[in-house]
């Protein structure tokens, strides 16, 4: 009767485990990529293959690596790189150990070897262990950093993975050592879940500190570009003075010569005055004046470049949209397919632009040269200066994500399409 009432409460006790790892689960990520169905059936599917698996087999050596895999596997569900996946899974996977290995040093005789069926059959032991584990998800869920979705770089994570990593090495060392009183044993566990707790509370600061970097370069970069947008606009206030101070005098002569009837030297300096006009193309005639001084000033020099530039802006006049928000949208968005199209012979840009019961839908499709250079699944700029570059496209998703709408890239050998969609 025992035994039977043991394993009831081991498998009640793992549909709590299950939801002790979603919520710790749900501290280190902010955005599933599938259904809550999915995810639901995916945490019943740990609970179901980790039951069987503890039962059927019984080897905590086949549980441990079932665990980590799984919740590996599950991790995948949410939006996020491997080395995320990887170190929040052994930090939260070790943390747990360590606190079982407490709690069963504390109601029976610990003996630990992987290779040996489980010993453990505490009916009571397992009850706590839940309820502690629980009461360590309510202890870390204060972390909030952790869920950014910002890479960490490679050293700040191989010194994170360490951590828990050493932990459980530590405590393997210490439950092999037979000749260890309980009492030290006791302290190397506290001292192995302090430690992991502490991994927790230096995963969010990194982060935090992280995020900080990137928004201040973030600033610094907008900076520069609005202080090479107004460089740009007086030297093209200057360039349209010249273009008038040149339109009267050319001006001047057309009456005399219309008076002295001398029509063909009056057809050529008109004609003159038609390539003068010329100069200053238009590529956006839309009447949304944000939109159309944004893409006209950006485009200036397009056809200098041999450029093809393509137009089609379908909004009213006017948008509930911070003119700001726009202009770092359309303005990083043109400065990257125009980077982007000059690497290549067949230059072209497509810009489409749509408002439409209440969405926003701006579209760039440019030519480019295959090559794309990707990081943790973030786009990384081909630029020298790295940490001064390649913010555009945060700065795009940041203020998409702030309109609660989607940024979609989409690519093939050699066409680049972005796309970007905003509720108003």
């Amino acid at each position: 009767m025992f035994f039977e009432n043991y394993y009831l409460v081991y498998i009640l006790g793992n549909l709590v485990s299950a939801y002790v790892m979603y919520k710790f689960i749900r501290i280190f990520y902010s955005k599933c990529k599938v259904k809550p169905t999915t995810e639901i059936a995916a945490y019943i599917g740990y609970f179901i293959l980790i039951t069987l698996t503890h039962v059927g087999l019984e080897l905590p050596f086949i549980v441990l690596l079932a665990n980590i895999l799984l919740l590996f596997l599950i991790t995948l569900l949410y939006e996020g790189d491997i080395k995320k996946s990887l170190l929040s899974i052994l930090i939260i996977y070790f943390s747990l150990m360590s606190i079982e290995a407490l709690f069963v040093l504390l109601t029976s005789t610990l003996q630990l070897n992987l290779l040996v069926p489980f010993q453990y059959e505490s009916a009571f032991g397992v009850v706590v262990v839940r309820i502690a584990s629980l009461g360590m998800v309510f202890a870390v869920k204060g972390f909030k950093n952790v869920k950014k979705e910002y890479p960490i770089p490679s050293a700040y994570w191989i010194s994170l993975l360490f951590i828990p990593v050493g932990t459980v090495i530590m405590l393997f060392a210490v439950f092999m050592n037979t000749s260890l009183s309980r009492t030290i044993i006791f302290i190397c566990i506290i001292s192995a879940i302090l430690i992991n707790m502490f991994t927790f509370y230096l995963y969010d600061n990194i982060s935090a500190l992280l995020v900080d970097q990137m928004n201040k370069r973030i600033s610094e970069e907008q900076n520069r570009y609005y202080e090479h947008q107004v460089e740009m606009m007086q030297a093209t206030l200057n360039h349209m003075r010249t273009l008038r101070h040149d339109l009267k005098n050319r001006i001047a002569p057309l009456y005399p010569l219309a008076a002295s009837g001398n029509t063909e030297e009056l057809l050529k300096t008109i004609s003159e005055l038609s390539d003068l006009s010329e100069i200053t193309k238009e590529y956006s005639k839309s009447g949304n004046t944000i939109f159309d001084s944004i893409i006209n000033f950006k485009f200036q020099n397009a056809e200098a470049m041999n450029i093809e530039i393509n137009v089609e802006i379908n909004t009213p006049e006017a948008l509930s949209i911070p003119t700001f928000d726009i202009a770092v949208i359309i303005g990083n968005l043109i400065d990257n397919a125009l980077e982007a199209t000059l690497k290549t012979h067949d230059r072209w840009i497509r810009i489409s632009i749509v408002y439409d019961k209440g969405r926003l839908i701006i579209e760039t499709v440019n030519s480019y040269d295959g090559i794309i250079k990707k990081e943790a699944d973030q786009f990384v700029t081909r630029k020298h200066d790295q940490p001064n570059h390649g913010l555009g496209m945060k700065s795009i998703k940041n203020i998409v994500d702030r309109h609660e709408g989607y940024l979609n890239i989409d690519y093939d050998e050699h066409v680049f399409n972005t796309k970007v969609l905003m509720y108003l």
